[in-house]
């Protein structure tokens, strides 16, 4: 995916959702295909919603922080946007109506990776403090469990979110979390000429289809949503929001690589101001 229609996606392509609803005009999928997600099993999966119409996708690490792509919280601008207009929920699998076992958190503080680079996105990772922790335990909320290993070539992963049942435009957003198998895919081979093109870093991770696919890839709104390995979060989205296209498989980020950074941000005290502008531009 090129930047520039990364910045297209963000400013007028990403589904709407506001409030606790889902607008019946809305038909942008998040992703395609897929298998309903039973209760509890992605207890850290959040999805973020901000006034700007951006949805993402997100993973519960502290009982009172959550994980996302450092992408989710710039605007068209390039800026930081106010941690106020951003939502976060977690513990229900579906956007709506508003389940019991739901907890709808505001923001307060927004931590961005002081290396997060905008137009490659390297280093795209993010941590956002909820106004107030999150009640646990819960039957549905928990926190990720990280992991710290490399994760080899050819394993089997899941990548939760939300979407639709194919990729065409009148397809309507299912409004329940779905889950798209995932096999880990050799680096070299996603970084070709045909693909990725030598974007890909050792701090990236390569799953998911490789040619087209019409029944099973993520879509815009999943950016900061998490791929697990044997229930562990191993990955958040990145790039290559395929939606079904060939040769734009999805790249993730590796949680391996900023576990320490990220604990280091459950006690900062200042998170980057509104406004804010990443160095490298």
């Amino acid at each position: 995916m090129q930047w520039t229609a990364f910045v297209l996606c963000l400013a007028v392509a990403l589904p709407c959702i506001r409030g606790d609803n889902v607008e019946s005009e809305d038909r942008s999928p998040r992703l395609i295909g897929g298998t309903n997600a039973p209760w509890g099993q992605f207890p850290s999966a959040v999805s973020i919603n901000t006034t700007f119409n951006v949805h993402c996708g997100g993973a519960v690490v502290d009982r009172q922080h959550v994980l996302t792509a450092a992408q989710c919280v710039f605007n068209a601008n390039l800026r930081l946007v106010d941690p106020y207009w951003i939502t976060v929920r977690a513990g229900d699998i579906a956007l709506a109506p508003v389940g019991a076992r739901r907890q709808t958190r505001k923001v307060s503080h927004i931590f961005v990776h002081p290396q997060f680079n905008i137009r490659t996105l390297e280093h795209d990772v993010a941590v956002l403090r909820l106004d107030r922790p999150y009640d646990l335990p819960s039957n549905t909320i928990n926190l990720a469990n990280r992991t710290r290993r490399i994760v080899p070539n050819g394993a089997s992963c899941q990548f939760a979110g939300w979407g639709a049942s194919t990729a065409a435009l009148n397809a309507p957003v299912n409004v329940l979390q779905r889950f798209l198998p995932m096999t880990v895919n050799d680096r070299d081979m996603c970084n070709q000429a045909n693909m990725h093109a030598g974007r890909m870093l050792e701090s990236h991770l390569c799953a998911g289809n490789t040619g087209g696919s019409n029944n099973a890839a993520p879509c815009n709104g999943n950016a900061g949503t998490g791929l697990y390995c044997e229930r562990a979060l191993v990955g958040t989205l990145s790039f290559g929001l395929n939606c079904g296209a060939a040769n734009n498989p999805p790249v993730f980020t590796q949680v391996r690589f900023y576990n320490d950074w990220i604990e280091r941000q459950f006690n900062q005290t200042q998170g980057q101001p509104a406004g804010w502008t990443p160095a490298v531009l």
